[in-house]
């Protein structure tokens, strides 16, 4: 499923952090880890810009170099590379020109109008990406009221330890991605031996006030509405999972993101596997995005498959 996996870092620890997981899928696929650092230097008046170019690309080579013996130590196939550039084009163009086919890297997990105004290298490969991005969320514990979790820590390993994956969510909404995105997931499970849950989220009809409109008792509208989406969702269960009997499925009512991350918490899931329009611009910023938005406040690492993917 995976023959390379492109690890974008910047030296920072939270960049490390995606490690574990990258050497849990590179084991488990035999892939090689190809590690990328880009680097660009704003170098201050009266410095020289060629020395200072010079001088960040060999401390970026020495930086890879030091992480390439600690993964070889555990038999990952690995190779390093430097860029000089701007960080979301050279990785777009590295993942391309080194025929990738998994981008794997941490984000800030900034919200509101900070992560408005400094923009994310993360998010912004998401958007772009034409094959799936594996992303690790920071600040877990920070944003966790967002999703109106509760506040105990979710226990996680503190070993560096490659993670093992037992439990994988697959939200979907019915559009094409999302069922690509539940095939990803079932051929994840099936290669872990990990349980897979598929699940649909509908807005729940009691959290709308629009009373004016004719409709029938908003209770027995949210049933119906369940139970449509339920027959819905085996029936493409079925036809996309007949390879993985042991799938299951869930239906809950609600805001989409947050229902997604609070049945992640509740039900002590590894990894999610959802579909992204890849919205820009205006749509992005009027409709967001719910897989912007779990990667955000979410327990763990997210696959994101983006629509023209």
């Amino acid at each position: 499923m995976f023959a390379r996996i492109l690890v974008p870092l910047d030296g920072s620890p939270l960049a490390e952090a995606i490690l574990p997981e990258v050497v849990d899928l590179a084991t488990l696929h035999g892939a090689e880890v190809l590690l990328l650092r880009v680097a660009l230097v704003h170098a201050l008046p009266g410095v020289d810009q060629t020395e200072a170019q010079v001088r960040a690309v060999e401390e970026a080579e020495a930086y890879l170099a030091g992480l390439e013996r600690q993964l070889a130590a555990r038999g990952v196939p690995v190779r390093s590379a430097v860029r000089y550039g701007r960080a979301v084009e050279e990785i777009l163009d590295h993942a391309q020109s080194q025929r990738a086919d998994l981008i794997a890297m941490s984000t800030h997990g900034r919200s509101g109008i900070r992560r408005f105004m400094l923009g994310s290298v993360a998010e912004a490969v998401v958007r772009a990406a034409l094959v799936p991005v594996l992303l690790l969320r920071g600040r877990t514990l920070a944003v966790r009221q967002e999703a109106g979790v509760p506040a105990a820590p979710r226990p996680r390993p503190a070993e560096l330890a490659a993670p093992s994956i037992h439990h994988i969510l697959c939200p979907v909404d019915f559009c094409e991605t999302s069922e690509r995105a539940m095939e990803y997931a079932g051929d994840l499970a099936q290669r872990f031996g990990a349980d897979l849950t598929v699940l649909h989220v509908v807005y729940d009809p009691l959290d709308i006030t629009c009373s004016h409109i004719p409709h029938p008792p908003l209770e027995q509208l949210r049933e119906e509405m369940v139970r449509e989406a339920e027959h819905t969702l085996h029936g493409q269960v079925h036809r996309a999972l007949r390879f993985l009997p042991r799938a299951k499925t869930a239906v809950v009512a609600g805001p989409p993101f947050r229902q997604i991350v609070r049945y992640a918490w509740e039900h002590h899931v590894d990894l999610i596997v959802m579909g992204t329009q890849g919205l820009r611009g205006l749509d992005r910023l009027i409709m967001g995005s719910t897989a912007e938005r779990v990667v955000r406040t979410a327990p763990c690492p997210v696959v994101s498959i983006r629509a023209a993917a």
